[in-house]
């Protein structure tokens, strides 16, 4: 059943995630504009990943996921209702609110009862059929304006969501509620060791990544469509690699693999702007989103062995927080740089991506 919830969560993020500057871009807005409202989620999410870690433990996994459903659905309909830029803002606010909820309970619920040595194995069979619903996703909102608004095929998320309800109803709670985490010196270590790498490629991701769509399409003048396409495909690619990735951590190690597979993406990424074509720039994004991506759910897989069951909603939540924060710093930063130069946002992610595995191997070079 989480499996399953995996592939309707990433196919309804996706769609809302794609067709979001285009909407705006729709009714006028800059690139800047774009970047006050996803930065509004990606702060209001960093905030609220404060006390939602502990605030879980406490509620329970199952009950703080539906906590969370119950705020991205108010966010997105806000943001349908009112395109107005204060609404905007307003309902990505909560939708980051319900993702603070959401996300580290459910790696939480889905490590469960599961040994170290399968937890890799679960974690990427949940990311794998997560990423090809991100592609089914893409494929939508992609398509669908050409028979339907950019603010129609948004509202589309708003029939997901309740689908997000229906499957995680009937799972089995990992805590009920009730316990209580403390924050001291000695988790809080634990905890930063693997935030700090992750801080630095959220501002990296934060910086460009959004914002690729759009430069696709003013850059080469790309559709819409071919741009959805693109996503897909490097989706569905992503979701069938997964797969194979937890054999290639099993010989390598995760360490290694996370810093293989993240660096190159690092050099890949800074090619991007130097393209001559739409194909070539295409590639690039292609390779380096699956060599970026596919090593997230072994990421976490590593992360959950050096913490105890009660503990790893906090510890997700926290580590969450140092990505989602300096990733909303990113994306407010981004929009200026974007409406500035179209090049340099890319060469920036790259120096921060590659800071962050300098900044990972010294630390867990000794752990594999």
């Amino acid at each position: 059943m989480l499996v399953v919830y995996s592939f309707i969560s990433w196919l309804g993020g996706n769609i809302a995630w794609f067709i979001l500057p285009f909407y705006m871009k729709s009714l006028g807005y800059t690139y800047g504009d774009v970047g006050v409202v996803f930065s509004a989620s990606t702060l209001a999410q960093a905030l609220a990943l404060l006390f939602s870690g502990p605030l879980s433990a406490k509620l329970g996994y199952k009950r703080s996921i539906l906590l969370g459903l119950g705020l991205m659905f108010s966010g997105r309909a806000i943001q349908v209702a009112f395109p107005s830029l204060l609404p905007l803002a307003l309902g990505g606010a909560l939708v980051g609110i319900g993702l603070a909820f959401e996300s580290p309970s459910f790696t939480s619920l889905l490590s469960g009862e599961v040994s170290d040595e399968k937890r890799h194995y679960l974690f990427s069979l949940s990311s794998a059929l997560g990423t090809i619903g991100s592609a089914v996703g893409l494929i939508i909102a992609g398509v669908l304006p050409r028979w339907l608004t950019y603010r129609e095929t948004f509202a589309l998320v708003l029939l997901v969501i309740p689908l997000r309800f229906l499957v995680i109803l009937p799972t089995r709670p990992v805590l009920n509620g009730g316990r209580r985490i403390k924050l001291r010196g000695e988790i809080l270590r634990r905890i930063a060791k693997f935030a700090v790498p992750q801080a630095l490629i959220g501002l990296g991701a934060g910086i460009a990544i959004p914002y690729v769509g759009l430069w696709f399409n003013q850059r080469f003048g790309t559709s819409l469509e071919s741009i959805g396409w693109l996503f897909a495909v490097q989706q569905f690619i992503m979701g069938l690699g997964t797969f194979l990735l937890p054999i290639v951590a099993d010989r390598m190690g995760s360490v290694k693999t996370i810093v293989a597979f993240n660096g190159s993406a690092s050099a890949l990424i800074a090619l991007m702007p130097l393209s001559p074509s739409f194909p070539v720039a295409a590639l690039l994004y292609t390779v380096r989103t699956i060599l970026m991506n596919i090593v997230n759910p072994i990421w976490s897989s590593f992360m959950m062995g050096f913490f105890s069951k009660e503990e790893r909603s906090t510890a997700m939540a926290l580590n969450n927080l140092s990505w989602t924060a300096t990733f909303g710093v990113g994306q407010f930063i981004g929009g200026f740089i974007f409406d500035v130069s179209l090049t340099w946002p890319f060469f920036i992610t790259a120096l921060l991506y590659s800071l962050s595995m300098a900044v990972f191997w010294e630390t867990f070079k000794k752990e594999d």
